[in-house]
């Protein structure tokens, strides 16, 4: 089983290992012998779910249906970005809208709160932390815990469908700063970033329509069922967000 520990003391760094308190966090788990990535990821659990469970009252997706937050079973990751970005699947819904909210996981201090248009497709989206010279960026050694929620019903909170996770920043990846775009995913797995490498190869994904990188980190958390989505794209509604400078 996996260590539960208090997120909010940690000093993280990443070099040849993840320092912890002054000791070493090793980064474990199975290689991945598929695409060139060696997923390594930090022996460390969070609570949460990845995975929307049931609400109180009528929902907007099919009972059978989730929202799914793609992240380790772990529900935490890493991330060297001091504006990082949240994938997720999205089913088909009614609903209209969604919500991002990002809070400093010690003190529960908002950092970000943002309101996205949907449009009911299924597939997998994604939200960003604005860079914009406005928003507060993430803290090197600071965890955070982030909430996608499914607006449902606008005057009933608790018919959201919500899947949450949590991430913290370390220090940038040296080695990064002169990879090319196609040696990101990798580099970032090898070194247990899963927030860098999941973007990485999204943007390879995307552009390059180089899916292998992305399929392999997929399989490596068990999400492999969602490989066949497709990437959507959300609007943010910027009168309806909320961003702490």
């Amino acid at each position: 089983m996996k260590s539960r520990l208090p997120l909010s003391s940690w000093t993280l760094s990443v070099s040849a290992g993840l320092l912890l308190g002054g000791s070493v966090l090793s980064l474990v788990g199975p290689a991945i012998a598929q695409s060139n990535i060696q997923l390594r990821l930090p022996d460390i659990s969070a609570p949460g779910n990845r995975e929307s469970g049931s609400t109180r009252s009528a929902t907007c997706i099919a009972p059978d249906e989730r929202l799914v937050a793609l992240i380790p079973e772990s529900n935490y990751g890493l991330t060297e970005s001091a504006f990082p970005t949240v994938y997720f699947y999205l089913p088909e819904t009614t609903a209209e809208h969604l919500k991002f909210v990002l809070l400093n996981e010690s003190t529960n201090e908002l950092l970000y709160e943002g309101r996205f248009k949907i449009d009911g497709s299924a597939g997998i989206a994604s939200v960003s932390l604005p860079d914009n010279g406005i928003q507060q960026p993430l803290a090197v050694g600071e965890a955070y815990v982030w909430y996608i929620s499914v607006i449902c019903n606008p005057a009933d909170p608790s018919a959201d469908v919500v899947a949450e996770g949590q991430m913290a920043r370390v220090e940038p990846l040296e080695i990064a700063a002169s990879a090319s775009e196609a040696e990101l995913p990798a580099l970032y797995a090898e070194a247990g970033l899963w927030y860098d490498a999941i973007a990485a190869s999204a943007r390879l994904k995307q552009d390059a329509e180089n899916s292998d990188d992305w399929n392999a980190l997929l399989d490596a958390v068990e999400l492999d069922d969602l490989i066949p989505a497709d990437l959507l794209s959300l609007s943010a509604l910027p009168d309806a967000a909320s961003m702490v400078p």
